[in-house]
């Protein structure tokens, strides 16, 4: 059997990122977020383990923050002098679930595609304009460029002192600067060199494809759908 269209799989990380938005209830994200970031980090994890990298650093200071601002309730744990009441847990686990779904999802349509894939079936079959599909398709490919540049920046890092991994504002600055700066510069030099190979010119073929792996994909996004409102 085939695997999805690239289509499919974008509309179902989308989906997903909705229904992570508007469910508020743990046990209802709990129904997106562990089916989804099981598998995305499953068939995703050696192409983007900087991910799961930062999906804990998201969750970690998630809950430092409801320390602050939502640690009230009965109190369940104690470190050092500080009381973690059951309001900071939950918020932490509400976020953290919400998270786990968005990422799981992306990584099981990163996984699943190409940038030159997605870019022939997003126009042919959601007949989006070419610039747009081109930025969606592209993001595909900037992300194991963005991890790479990364570590030349730490490997920088560390040649002249500082630390490997950012934890002061400073830190994060001197990460992001280069960081934005290279991605910058190679977007719009890619951007240029796709119109002088004539990307503008090109003529698109409309077509949809829906057979049974893109039912199976429309019957998992309802099945969590009707197992997060299972009383």
């Amino acid at each position: 059997m085939r695997k999805p269209t690239p289509t499919s799989t974008f509309l179902y990380s989308l989906a997903i990122t909705a229904l992570a938005f508007i469910f508020r209830e743990p046990r209802q994200l709990a129904a997106i977020g562990l089916p989804n970031g099981l598998l995305g980090f499953s068939i995703g994890f050696r192409r983007s383990r900087w991910i799961i990298l930062l999906l804990a650093i998201a969750i970690w200071g998630t809950f430092l923050n409801a320390l602050i601002v939502a640690n009230t309730g009965d109190p369940v744990a104690y470190m050092g002098p500080l009381e973690v009441r059951v309001g900071a847990l939950n918020a932490t686990l509400t976020i953290g679930l919400r998270l786990l779904a968005i990422a799981g999802a992306a990584l099981i349509f990163f996984s699943s595609t190409s940038p030159r894939e997605l870019i022939r079936h997003l126009e042919a079959e959601l007949r989006l304009p070419k610039g747009l599909a081109f930025s969606i398709a592209y993001s595909l490919r900037l992300f194991p460029l963005m991890e790479r540049d990364f570590r030349e920046i730490q490997l920088a890092r560390l040649e002249r002192g500082y630390r490997r991994f950012p934890i002061t504002p400073t830190d994060v600055r001197s990460i992001m600067l280069p960081l934005l700066s290279v991605g910058y510069e190679r977007a719009v030099w890619t951007g240029i060199g796709a119109e002088l190979r004539g990307f503008a010119l090109r003529k698109v073929r409309v077509k949809v494809i829906f057979g049974l792996p893109e039912l199976m994909v429309t019957a998992s996004i309802a099945l969590q759908i009707i197992i997060a409102f299972l009383p």
